[in-house]
């Protein structure tokens, strides 16, 4: 019972984890985003293949156009290879909305088709984490993550919320801020 209670502890950590990444990308809190990974960790995100200061510099870079991001975390199995490693595979839908000033963004989905005047683009990604897991000095962390692409979904936004509703933020303005008291 002690060592089934101990592995639950430990699958929620890694779950912990998971959702510091997804939280601190859609609200661009980089040291957040950091903290889910070991600071020699390795990412493969299709457009970006290296270290973990590469891909802060790549999220933040990119990130800084795209008006809206949401990631959904989903089913999530996680497989202990030994007492220190584990490989978590977590499916992900994420949702992001771009202007026209997220030029690199929409050429990733549109290519050189230009988006019409004073319109958005709305993606829809569907995709998995792979990420091996190491415990090091009591935390667990990715050590390697690998994006695997499912399916990408893009289309020009047709609605807009009208006034009177809480407007996601990317910054300290959302309401989860507020809600945290910071």
């Amino acid at each position: 019972m002690q060592k089934q209670m101990s592995e639950l502890l430990e699958r929620e950590r890694i779950r912990d984890a998971l959702q510091r990444y997804a939280r601190g990308v859609d609200r661009r809190d980089w040291a957040l985003v950091a903290s889910a990974y070991h600071s020699d960790g390795y990412d493969d995100h299709g457009g970006y293949k290296g270290g973990v200061p590469g891909l802060l510099e790549w999220l933040e870079r990119r990130h800084a156009t795209i008006e809206q991001s949401m990631h959904f975390l989903g089913n999530c199995i996680i497989d202990f290879l030994s007492e220190g490693i584990a490989v978590a595979e977590t499916y992900c839908m994420v949702y992001q909305r771009y202007g026209e000033e997220a030029r690199e963004t929409i050429q990733v989905w549109l290519g050189e088709q230009p988006l019409p005047p004073g319109e958005r683009l709305m993606a829809e990604l569907a995709c998995r984490y792979v990420d091996r897991f190491e415990l090091r000095e009591g935390e667990w962390r990715i050590a390697r993550r690998t994006v695997v692409m499912e399916e990408v979904k893009a289309s020009v936004e047709l609605v807009r919320l009208r006034p009177g509703y809480a407007q996601a933020r990317r910054d300290r303005t959302d309401a989860l801020w507020q809600a945290l008291g910071s």
